[in-house]
């Protein structure tokens, strides 16, 4: 999992590259993809702090985000190619 860095109050696209993972350029489209934004509180429950439609510009997918507290996140892209769903996740450190 990537880890990113973010100061507070700091609001910035996160963007991705979707690649196959057998690094072969093959022919694909990103039907659709979503993103959220867990923090991770004091007792460690996960909290759905945000989350939107990511903009798809073709294999490149990103967020617009602002997170509001100081501690982890737990980023994740959710996005369709063809009939499968992926689930990419980041861990964002903000302080």
């Amino acid at each position: 999992m990537a880890t990113v860095q973010y100061d507070l109050p700091e609001a910035r696209f996160l963007r991705a590259e979707v690649k196959p993972k057998c690094d072969t350029d093959l022919p694909f489209e990103i039907d659709e993809a979503h993103w959220e934004l867990w923090y991770k509180d004091d007792s460690g429950n996960d909290i759905l702090e945000a989350s939107g439609e990511c903009e798809i510009k073709k294999h490149e997918i990103s967020a617009y985000i602002q997170p509001q507290k100081e501690g982890t996140y737990r980023f994740k892209y959710i996005y369709r190619i063809a009939n499968e769903t992926w689930v990419d996740n980041i861990k964002i450190k903000t302080g």
